[in-house]
């Protein structure tokens, strides 16, 4: 079993969201027994509706694939975001 991590960039919108994307759907593939993701927030300073979308998206593809999930340095400004959305469930963040 194997854990892997998503370090979010530092600006998460529209610009880089198909980017990221990618980058994540390689990393979820390119291993065979996932068992736990963490996402690290750390470096994120802002985050749009593209973004949150990107990451509401992971977080049901982990969870239909019965995949662990932790956050790593959540901040204000992705509490923030997703709440005034209403997804901090969702993803998981409360």
């Amino acid at each position: 079993m194997e854990a892997i991590t998503f370090c979010l960039p530092q600006s998460l919108d529209i610009s880089v969201v198909n980017e990221t994307q990618q980058l994540m759907l390689t990393q979820l593939q390119s291993k065979q027994d996932i068992n736990q993701v963490n996402i690290d927030a750390g470096e994120l300073s802002r985050i749009d509706t593209a973004g949150l979308q990107l990451l509401t998206a992971l977080v049901i593809d982990i969870n239909r694939k019965s995949i662990d999930l932790s956050w790593i340095n959540v901040n204000d400004e992705l509490l923030t975001s997703a709440s005034r959305l209403g997804l901090n469930h969702l993803l998981k963040l409360n």
